[in-house]
């Protein structure tokens, strides 16, 4: 589920990023077309392609939106018409440093021109759940797989995994916090890491055999497992609503003082809606 771009918006992403200590910002556009989303080509590490959405750093001075204009741009020659709706971000470590990618969706001039630039290797998948993987997409190496659960992540929306933790949880409402608080904080659920990693599907009793869907469970003991040996690695207020989250769930242990220091106001709400919720209130 996208959200509208607002400057309102805009100027919360970034201040609350600073407020949380991260202040180097990416931005990510995923570029849709007749069903299919633009990827191109990056060289990885350990692979000879890495196919990903058009993603670069924000530059000193400039905007959000300037700086996916200017990425759309230099990566595509393409040409942004409108910013049409923000995904959600996802942190990753580069050389111990996070690194804060926000997911865009745009719409471009033409986009077929793409196919007449000889110098940039692209590709228009028709697999939107590879799109969105903050990871990319790996080309060129074979073992290269999606975890079940996270083949649940579309590019644009996060409902089929939300709809099937929200399943599982049904009825429990502490479980419905923590899936709510998670839900509507979009970072962890657009992760392949954490989905692929550390939610388990499967298929309800009471649904039609023939249905694809399902319901997932969160191992949180094993998330904060890992985020405690810095295998998931994020900003302080993700690591904070992770925390709460699997508390609710299931009562780990938090220091509530430790877990809400430091929050900003949007991520504040959303732990007192989360808290709401778990007393049985609905707004």
């Amino acid at each position: 589920m996208t959200q509208a771009v607002t400057d309102h918006l805009l100027r919360g992403l970034v201040t609350g990023s600073h407020a949380e200590g991260t202040t180097c910002l990416a931005v990510a556009a995923a570029i849709e077309d007749d069903g299919r989303t633009l990827l191109v080509a990056t060289t990885g590490d350990d692979v000879d392609t890495v196919w990903q959405l058009p993603t670069d750093l924000v530059l000193p001075g400039e905007t959000l939106v300037q700086g996916l204009v200017r990425t759309v741009s230099l990566t595509t020659g393409l040409g942004v018409v409108e910013v049409t709706g923000y995904g959600g971000h996802h942190d990753h470590l580069v050389d111990g440093e996070v690194v804060r990618t926000f997911v865009f969706t745009v719409t471009v001039d033409d986009p077929e021109r793409v196919c007449r630039w000889a110098n940039i290797g692209h590709r228009w998948s028709p697999n939107p759940i590879i799109a969105s993987s903050p990871l990319g997409e790996v080309a060129a190496c074979p073992a290269y797989t999606v975890d079940p659960a996270a083949r649940l992540i579309g590019p644009t929306t996060l409902q089929p995994l939300s709809t099937a933790l929200q399943e599982a949880a049904k009825g429990l409402l502490c479980s419905e916090a923590a899936i709510e608080l998670l839900s509507r904080q979009h970072s962890w659920m657009c992760r392949h890491d954490f989905v692929g990693g550390f939610v388990d599907p499967s298929t309800s009793p009471n649904r039609d055999p023939a249905s694809s869907a399902g319901i997932a469970f969160v191992d949180w003991s094993g998330a904060l497992a890992a985020l405690d040996d810095g295998r998931l690695p994020c900003s302080s207020g993700e690591g904070q609503l992770l925390r709460i989250a699997a508390s609710l769930a299931e009562g780990l242990p938090v220091d509530l003082r430790d877990a809400i220091t430091g929050l900003d106001a949007v991520n504040t709400g959303l732990v007192a809606r989360a808290v709401w919720h778990a007393a049985g209130h609905r707004p």
